[in-house]
């Protein structure tokens, strides 16, 4: 079996960060969305493609084995089940598929997934009931014996309905970013990609059980999502670019009197440095280590932490890592700042 992350996405929901960086790149819990994946991969000795595509080649240099597809927009993009099925035919690939949406971040490890493989397509599964921010009508639910139940009965079970995005959702378990696709079924996915459907991998779900190919499930029972629902890039997804450049991304939007604005500090850079003469500002560390500069004192700073900045106070944020430093800061709107 072989990994195929799909990396080539633009990111629209993320606004304004998505139009510079790939969500693949978005650091969580310590570590890229991207390289969290590959370690859960490696981990089961699994070789991996890497699919991005042309416009954010630049993120993806370091990593081996990487596809890259000739789109520079998300309207030049092919779907999801089209990248899949181009890449098995200019790849020559004839062994099963662990496909990987390369935004979604998995805190368990893909072991026991692989262990409840048995030959027919099986997709990863998680209960949303206890996140009322993830809107169920908006993925893809699906149904199977004891769907009404949290836990499941079982691990893995039979899938025996599946629909995406619908204003009626079957139950409170979504499809992940995470199938196994069967070299079994590959002719299916040229004949799904042919029949002018819905290009998404949700839909496919519903083309093979409409075809009767059955379909299993596992439940992920470690914590799950998906990058682009992370709270505060989706309360800055409208936000406005304020700067982009080899050192870092600042989104800013105001809320009433109050500028609330999240950098991306690339690493070994550091910010310009300012100070608000008429009032504070509050910073918070998302991810990542670094230092704090605060009228001319040094301290560590690192994910988790919080920091008053008094007003005429000049500070200055240094990425002291080899990743990106996301930090929060929320201030009265005064005057430029870097």
């Amino acid at each position: 079996m072989k990994g195929l992350i799909l990396a080539g996405g633009y990111g629209t929901r993320l606004g304004p960060i998505g139009q510079r960086m790939p969500k693949a790149m978005i650091m969580v819990d310590g570590a890229t969305a991207l390289n969290h994946l590959l370690n859960r991969l490696d981990k089961v000795g699994m070789e991996s493609l890497i699919v991005a595509n042309r416009r954010f080649e630049d993120f993806f240099e370091p990593y081996d084995n990487l596809i890259i597809e000739e789109t520079t927009s998300d309207e030049e993009k092919p779907g999801a089940v089209s990248a899949i099925n181009q890449i098995i035919e200019r790849e020559n690939i004839n062994e099963d598929l662990f496909v990987l949406a390369s935004d979604n971040y998995f805190s368990e490890g893909f072991e026991d997934f692989l262990d409840h493989y048995d030959g027919d397509p099986l997709i990863g599964v998680f209960h949303i009931g206890a996140k009322p921010d993830l809107d169920p009508a908006e993925m893809g639910t699906l149904g199977f014996e004891g769907c009404d139940q949290y836990p499941p009965p079982k691990k893995g079970f039979t899938i025996t309905e599946f629909k995406e995005k619908s204003p009626e959702p079957i139950s409170e378990y979504i499809g992940t970013g995470a199938y196994i696709l069967p070299k079994s079924i590959f002719p299916n996915l040229e004949e799904f990609c042919a029949g002018q459907q819905r290009d998404d991998m949700g839909s496919l779900i519903e083309y093979f059980l409409e075809n009767d190919i059955t379909v299993k499930g596992y439940h992920f029972s470690g914590e799950w999502h998906d990058v682009s629902h992370t709270s505060y890039l989706e309360a800055l997804s409208d936000g406005n670019l304020v700067k982009s450049d080899e050192r870092y991304i600042v989104v800013d939007k105001e809320v009433g009197g109050l500028v609330f604005s999240i950098t991306i500090l690339h690493a070994g850079k550091q910010t310009t440095g300012h100070s608000h003469e008429e009032a504070g500002e509050v910073y918070f560390f998302a991810e990542g280590e670094g230092v704090l500069e605060l009228n001319g004192d040094k301290r560590a700073v690192r994910a988790g932490d919080a920091l008053p900045i008094p007003p005429g106070k000049f500070h200055r944020v240094y990425n002291t890592s080899d990743k990106d430093l996301v930090f929060l800061s929320a201030f009265e709107k005064y005057g430029e700042r870097g």
